[in-house]
């Protein structure tokens, strides 16, 4: 099973102010590195492009983007030359924290590589670099950098240094207030947990990771990874059923990023759980799949991890010499890059599989050695494993001194861990119920976040989609009424009229709604749009139409259907239906498609003897007009050859019913339900189709309204911070790049911008709970948006950090001193002991750009922490808020 260690991707900071183009280039390839890794790389070469062409002094940070671009495209070698040169480059250019990111960014593709003796040695440099320094530039790189060494150490059977590792980086990214790098730090912590047998501390560990995930990011790769983890603690409980469940879905959050070599992690991870629940088939689909992305892409740790697995499944499968040469194979891998805990369980294996062919000698070798590695690294579970196998040697050879020394350390690790498992034993229930509520909560997490990004996508697509759809709806209108005003037979057109009543009138009659009913009514008026592609010399002829006239008579059907085709409401879809069935037989000796019985739609059915009906009771071109009489009586003998029998019944009803008003059957008045389209003339089919475009029009409109609603909601959510209300770091960042816009526009006198924190936050949540935390964040916002309301905006951008953007008019000692007002109203909330750093910057006098104005903000917030810490401490009592000094900082 793969041990993979999961690494964050918070960003450091950037080392020098290239020219613009180059600027944008790296701007945007920076902010393309996560969800466009491929575009990205594009951009990050081109950069480097230009800035070897213009001997610019800023090659070392375009080919530290370069690498940073390869890595995230899984081009592993060729980002290790890349940022190998930026590494140099720093060094000659003497910029230190430049070089520390560089090498960090080294030490993970080192890793990745498996050369973890390089690895080791960027990744140590790094840190050294970014030792005693308080900018928060250099704690990002230092608590990344920290996190990939702990990984290192892992690998190298040290998990104490590992612990050690990941546990300073957790502190210096809880206090830089990155949710991200936290649960990264967590979910690596509990893994390590874990591989060290301590299962309740890494369920607590990782229920951290949950929480903070649940509720601050939307990270699809750290869910993979979180729920990669949860999956090992059900293998680990032999729940292998449930953990390949949990697999699965981190599979599926994986598939959602373009990393490949996390994509390639869980192919391994979930093979390694199939093979466990005996899902051997799906095992060897994952984990064929895993080999295969692991050599394409270089990934030496994710291939030994993947041959160990595949030599356990053709044991299972009977198969050992396949079993064997994977083993061998993984071993080689493992020497290679110096993986202490591969070749551990590879020689663990290849033991067992000698033991099994009865090859004593080298079974004892290889087991003899995988004692001394697992003892090295604490792992008791392989340390009982390979004193078992050795007992058994021992036994074989007949060397019973020996083995009944191997059973007696077998013994004793036994009776440890039945220890461990009986106090495992005793919380079973309370981590079975700890595993499945962080397992539910995950998954909601994982579908609101989906949902939440999906309907914020589909919302703007709506909004587009459906504006292309209403100029579209209106060209296909007024193209129809254009085809519409070439129609001349005012008899047909007075016919289209009465068969719609008719059609409509015999809905009801078999129970349609009244509503259905009318729009039946409408649809039914163009049965016979399609006579309006039938030459007038076919259409008006006086006599019996010839067999090719027919042929030529029989495609009005055809084309009324495509005229009508493609609409979305209700009223084209019936009218389109009718427009092709209507001349359709019961018997099928109809046309154009010869259905039968109940093929026909309804509609067909009905407007076939409304039609009929009407056309023999009128006189034509080609005939004088029936009697209602004598056109019921046909209509009655055709019942079950040419029409529906139960429409029919119906329909002779309602036909020889005249309508109140009229004394002929068949001769209706126009009754105020019948007519959606108003009062009609000789130019009834206009008005259709204007009714037509009216609902179309309408349609569109309201699901435009509506969408656009939808992404205005959805996008005010994406600029608000969910705790406090307040605009959230995106917003931040927006407002203050307009801000700058303005004061160079000279439409505002410049830019102030206070930053400031919350002291202590960690202890309220540790002493009082999280929930106390919460509300004490939440206070501190709505206090500060109310007193600096008159200045400007509040913003909280992340942990108990909060920024105010305002005018550039107000001195900075006004500023400060509004924070008293603050924390007096702080104070009757019923917060006593809590206190605020805080630092005013102004633009243009402390900085030229929005990236330097937070940086000086920042440095002099910070410097008042330290001051009032100093004062704490020599004092024993600090204010609980920044006194205004004499210069305004």
């Amino acid at each position: 099973m793969h041990r993979a260690w999961h690494h964050d991707d918070s960003p450091a900071s950037d080392a020098g102010s290239p020219n613009s183009r180059l600027a944008a280039l790296q701007q945007a390839a920076s902010t393309l590195l996560d969800a466009e890794p491929v575009q990205a790389l594009a951009l990050a070469r081109e950069s480097l492009t230009l800035a070897e062409l213009t001997g610019s002094q800023y090659l070392p940070g375009s080919r530290l983007l370069l690498g940073k671009a390869l890595l995230a495209t899984a081009q592993l070698s060729e980002a290790a030359s890349m940022l190998n040169e930026a590494i140099a480059g720093y060094q000659v250019a003497g910029n230190i924290l430049g070089q520390a990111e560089a090498e960090m960014i080294a030490g993970k593709v080192g890793l990745q590589l498996g050369d973890f003796e390089t690895a080791a040695d960027r990744l140590c440099a790094a840190v050294g670099r970014t030792a005693g320094r308080s900018d928060d530039a250099a704690r990002v790189i230092r608590a990344t950098a920290l996190n990939q060494l702990a990984g290192v150490r892992h690998t190298q059977g040290r998990s104490d240094e590992a612990l050690t590792h990941l546990q300073e980086a957790l502190e210096l990214w809880t206090a830089l207030g990155q949710y991200s790098g936290q649960t990264h730090c967590l979910n690596n912590i509990g893994a390590l947990q874990m591989s060290l047998g301590q299962y309740h501390l890494a369920i607590t560990t990782l229920n951290r990771a949950y929480t903070l995930s649940r509720d601050h990011l939307s990270d699809l790769r750290a869910e993979a990874f979180i729920l990669s983890t949860l999956a090992r603690v059900h293998h680990l409980d032999q729940d292998h059923a449930r953990a390949v469940s949990v697999m699965r879905a981190a599979q599926l959050a994986a598939a959602g990023t373009p990393d490949q070599v996390v994509q390639a992690t869980m192919h391994l991870n979930l093979g390694s759980f199939c093979l466990a629940a005996g899902e051997l088939e799906e095992a060897a689909e994952q984990l064929e799949a895993a080999l295969t992305l692991s050599r394409r892409l270089g990934y030496r740790l994710g291939e030994l991890s993947t041959l160990d697995s595949l030599g356990s499944l053709y044991e299972r499968r009977g198969e050992s010499d396949r079993a064997v040469a994977a083993h061998d194979q993984a071993l080689s891998i493992a020497l290679e890059i110096g993986d202490i805990q591969g070749e551990l369980e590879a020689r663990l294996h290849l033991g067992q599989l000698h033991l099994g062919a009865a090859h004593l000698d080298e079974a004892s070798m290889q087991l003899q050695l995988a004692l001394e590695l697992a003892i090295q690294t604490g792992t008791p579970r392989e340390t009982a494993d390979a004193h078992h196998a050795l007992a058994e040697v021992c036994r074989q050879r007949g060397d019973y001194r020996a083995g009944f020394e191997h059973q007696a350390q077998l013994r004793t690790i036994e009776r440890s861990l039945f220890d461990h498992e009986r106090d495992r034993q005793t919380r079973d229930l309370t981590i079975r119920f700890e595993v499945e509520r962080a397992h539910h909560e995950a998954e909601v997490y994982r579908l609101r976040t989906e949902v939440e990004h999906e309907a914020r996508q589909a919302a703007e697509t709506l909004v587009r989609e459906r504006t292309a759809e209403l100029a579209r709806a209106q060209h296909e209108v007024v193209t129809r009424l254009a085809m519409a005003a070439e129609y001349r037979d005012d008899t047909t057109g007075e016919h289209t009229r009465r068969v719609g009543r008719a059609a409509a009138r015999i809905a009801r009659a078999l129970g349609w709604t009244e509503q259905r009913a009318s729009v039946m009514g409408i649809a039914a008026r163009l049965h016979d749009v399609g006579k309006i592609g039938i030459p007038d010399t076919v259409l008006l002829k006086a006599d019996k139409l010839t067999p090719p006239e027919f042929s030529q008579m029989q495609t009005h059907t055809l084309i009324g259907a495509r005229i009508l085709s493609g609409g979305r409401s209700e009223l084209l879809r019936l009218a389109e239906e009718i427009a092709l069935t209507h001349h359709e037989r019961w018997d099928g000796r109809g046309y154009p498609r010869g259905l039968t019985g109940l093929q026909i739609p309804l509609t067909g059915r009905i407007v076939a003897v409304a039609d009929v009906f009407d056309a023999l009771t009128q006189a034509r071109p080609y005939k004088q007009a029936w009697t209602p009489e004598a056109a019921l009586a046909e209509i009655r003998t055709q019942a079950g050859s040419h029409f529906d029998p139960e429409v029919v019944a119906v329909a002779l009803d309602v036909l020889a019913t005249p309508v109140p008003g009229s004394t002929e059957p068949g001769d209706w008045i126009v009754e105020a339900d019948d007519h959606p389209l108003g009062t009609e003339d000789a130019t009834h089919v206009l008005a259709v189709f204007e009714q037509l475009l009216v609902e179309r029009t309408r349609e569109l409109e309201m699901a435009r309204r509506e969408a656009e609603h939808s992404a205005a909601t959805l996008s005010r959510i994406a600029l608000t911070d969910s705790l406090t209300g307040l605009g959230n770091r995106r917003s931040f960042e927006v407002d203050l790049e307009e801000a700058f816009a303005h004061t160079a526009a000279g439409t505002e006198p410049g830019v102030t911008l206070l930053c400031c924190d919350l002291d202590a936050l960690k202890a309220v949540n540790d002493t009082q709970g999280h929930s106390r935390g919460d509300e004490l964040l939440c206070a501190f916002g709505t206090h500060l948006a109310a007193v600096y309301s008159p200045l400007g905006r509040a913003y909280r951008i992340g942990g108990d950090e909060f920024v105010v953007i305002g005018r550039g008019d107000v001195d900075p000692v006004t500023w400060l001193g509004r924070m008293q007002q603050v924390m007096a109203r702080l104070d009757a909330a019923g917060f006593t002991a809590a206190s605020a750093s805080a630092g005013v910057a102004q633009h243009p006098a402390d900085a030229e750009s929005p990236g330097g104005l937070l940086r000086v903000s920042d440095q002099r917030m910070y410097q008042d922490k330290v001051t009032r810490r100093a004062a704490r401490t020599s004092q024993s009592v600090a204010p609980r808020f920044p006194e205004p000094s004499s210069d305004g900082h």
